[in-house]
């Protein structure tokens, strides 16, 4: 069984910022929104996204659907406070947020120009989980006490 984090409450705020950023709304997003909170918290594959959240490929989908509609940009940015605050160079937060954006699928490595493309493999990392109150706040979610519940 998947943890899930979405209460009522933060359910009614992420529905606020994602109506704010012009996002499709469809029956089944709160399930596919605790999907991509599963993925990111816990950095796994999307393949390896528990069947209880629905399907990786959707939820795949959708976090890179709301991604054009600039849903997730805080959370970039707050990934980068993170890895600043952590102590990498700004070398390495560079990269470290194009890795995860290209793990996430966000941007293809074909996007990037060779030079970026070469330099990244240099600074290749696993990338750093984000905790879900860290999520939560970056998708504008003012109460972010968090429990998570088992389905």
């Amino acid at each position: 069984m998947a943890r899930t984090a979405i209460t009522d409450e933060i359910w009614e705020q992420l529905q606020t910022t994602m109506k704010a950023h012009g996002c499709h709304q469809w029956k089944n997003d709160r399930t596919v929104m605790e999907a991509i909170l599963w993925k990111l918290r816990t950095g796994a594959p999307w393949r390896d996204i528990p069947t209880e959240l629905g399907s990786w490929k959707t939820a795949y989908n959708r976090f890179n659907r709301w991604s054009k509609k600039g849903l997730w940009q805080n959370f970039f940015l707050t990934y980068e406070h993170k890895l600043i605050k952590n102590g990498y160079s700004l070398t390495e937060v560079m990269y470290g947020v194009i890795n995860m954006q290209v793990e996430l699928g966000v941007v293809k490595s074909e996007q990037l120009d060779s030079v970026v493309a070469e330099t990244r493999q240099k600074y290749t990392y696993v990338w750093t989980r984000m905790e879900i109150r860290s999520i939560l706040k970056s998708l504008g979610v003012k109460c972010t006490t968090v429990k998570l519940q088992t389905t």
